[in-house]
């Protein structure tokens, strides 16, 4: 029975030194970006607050970043920007929140910017005095001024159609001041206790039930098992997302770097216009083939434990 015991030791000690493994460095990979027909943009949005006949002038700036392939020609266009219920993008008026659009106008209508040279773009919003409080969302998209189909050649660069370019916006979300309302529902947050595999991942649906946007604030903390030392947070850098009023967004916040096989304590936190809400929950990380692996084991030796178990009595038996 020792000898049976001492074996059981070995194996168990084994299926922790591989469980180990699983917090060793990772290897990450860096992809180099090939040059493409577009712009860069800084920044890419902008909060602001408004009030009611007031004239508000503000700034931009695009480049056309050296790695390019061609000089890029440009137009300036200002539309409403907003998101459908499915919380994706889109450029279409919505009655409430896009009346801005018509209080918003650019210096600049086109130009052309040559390769690794920057544009600033001013805006202004002239805001009338009887704008409704609440928010305000507009899109300042700088796009290809060619035809559609356009070919693009410069040098020995591959060609590219213009229908291909990458085109930008400058969102603006602004809040016309006054009566604003502030309010929200964090309807749900969840993360799940055992993985196979991916990543530990925290997950909320949230509510603006405002007629303003607010921020969602979502943080993340990794703790081994048996350490109060935390392997990953995100504390210092929350992922952090706009709703807009009337929207509900579901967002998942994820630990990129978690390991194949863990323990771990993990707290995922969301907060939203003055609510919190907070999960703590012990998630296990083990791939399918190695709980596989260690329910044979286990049920291996449960077995060879039974049948030594049995050759023991059949033996003192027989002597008795």
């Amino acid at each position: 029975m020792r000898i049976q015991l001492n074996k059981f030791k070995k194996i168990l000690l084994s299926i922790i030194g591989i469980i180990a493994l699983g917090f060793g460095p990772t290897i990450g990979a860096v992809y180099a970006e090939e040059g493409y027909y577009g712009v860069s943009m800084s920044p890419l949005n902008q909060k602001i607050i408004l009030n009611a006949g007031e004239k508000y002038t503000g700034s931009f700036t695009i480049t056309n970043p050296k790695n390019n392939i061609a000089d890029y020609k440009y137009k300036v266009s200002v539309e409403p920007f907003y998101v459908d219920d499915d919380y994706r993008i889109y450029y279409e008026t919505t009655e409430n929140y896009n009346q801005i659009v018509n209080w918003t106008t650019t210096d600049i209508k086109s130009g052309n910017l040559a390769l690794g040279d920057s544009q600033k773009i001013s805006f202004t919003i002239d805001v009338p005095k009887d704008a409704p409080a609440g928010g305000q969302y507009v899109a300042i998209k700088v796009g290809s001024a060619l035809d559609a189909n356009t070919k693009v050649d410069s040098g020995n660069s591959v060609g590219l159609n213009v229908d291909q370019s990458v085109g930008m916006a400058q969102i603006i979300y602004a809040e016309i001041a006054g009566t604003t309302k502030r309010s929200g529902e964090i309807i749900s947050t969840n993360m799940p206790g055992f993985l196979f595999s991916g990543e530990i991942t925290g997950e909320s649906t949230i509510k603006n039930t405002g007629n303003t946007h607010g921020t969602a604030k979502y943080t993340l903390q990794v703790y081994p098992l048996f350490s109060g030392e935390e392997v990953y947070t995100n504390e210092e850098d929350p992922d952090t997302k706009t709703i807009l009023p009337d929207r509900v967004l579901t967002n998942k916040t994820s630990w990129k770097e978690t390991p194949g096989v863990g323990i771990f304590n993990v707290v995922y936190t969301v907060e939203f216009e003055g609510m919190t809400t907070q999960v703590t929950k012990l998630v296990v990380k083990c791939p399918l083939w190695l709980l596989l692996v260690i329910i044979i084991v286990i049920v291996a030796i449960a077995i060879a434990l039974v049948v030594r178990i049995r050759v023991v009595k059949k033996y003192r038996t027989t002597e008795g």
